[in-house]
């Protein structure tokens, strides 16, 4: 049976508890047998990143140490420059060239889709796996995917929406959890409590490390962040 594999990109600065319940539901209904937290080195859009990478790997280390099916991958942190995600799924096709891959991708990014870098040749190597999130109330997955990726696409069972019976897409339940990355730096920069918003171990790192206790510097952090 085919090893069934699922990135998680993003530039987790830092990662918090609704980025773990959302993969840990995800793959629960996909049926994933690994997770891999991937974070990004430079993201594509404007947006800064405060953190360094080894930071946010650390960090990323420190809250999955717990789940055996969650695994940190640096792939992108050391390749380095600019992430694009379709680079990333050709390289992890070719690492993994048995396993049955996935994308996991919060709702509010997926609907942005096709402004990605060779957005047509993202469902060539994976499916992605659209988790709901607090701020993107859209919901019409296959209007979205026929209109701005392929007209191809259609219902293909079980709630998969997929291209010539290639890779496609499909929408899980996710717990609404309304926390931010954007709002934990605040809160620590504050000197306030990250308790129930980060793993404790992630807490007490943000701590001993003083991250986000400062403003960043123009040139802090080189990896990426889904909020």
């Amino acid at each position: 049976m085919k090893e069934r594999l699922a990135i998680f990109g993003g530039t987790f600065d830092p990662v918090h508890m609704a980025h773990l319940r959302a993969a840990l539901e995800a793959a629960e209904e996909i049926g994933l047998d690994k997770v891999l937290f991937m974070p990004c080195a430079q993201p594509p859009h404007p947006k800064h990143v405060m953190a360094a990478a080894a930071d946010r790997l650390r960090m990323l280390e420190l809250a999955v140490a717990d789940n055996p099916s969650f695994v940190v991958c640096d792939l992108e942190a050391r390749l380095g420059g600019t992430s694009y995600t379709v680079r990333t799924l050709e390289a992890m096709r070719r690492q993994h060239p048995k396993a049955s891959l996935f994308f996991l991708i919060g709702a509010d990014a997926f609907f942005h889709l096709h402004t990605w870098h060779e957005a047509h040749r993202l469902f060539d190597f994976a499916d992605f796996v659209v988790m709901a999130r607090p701020k993107s109330p859209r919901t019409d997955v296959l209007e979205y995917m026929q209109k701005q990726l392929d007209p191809n696409f259609a219902p293909a069972g079980d709630g998969w929406i997929r291209r010539n019976d290639g890779h496609g897409a499909k929408r899980v339940s996710s717990t609404l959890l309304s926390i931010s990355s954007t709002d934990i730096r605040r809160r620590a920069a504050e000197g306030l409590a990250l308790t129930y918003l980060v793993h404790p171990a992630v807490e007490d790192y943000i701590n001993h490390m003083k991250l986000y206790h400062q403003p960043a510097s123009p040139t802090a952090g080189a990896v990426g962040d889904a909020e």
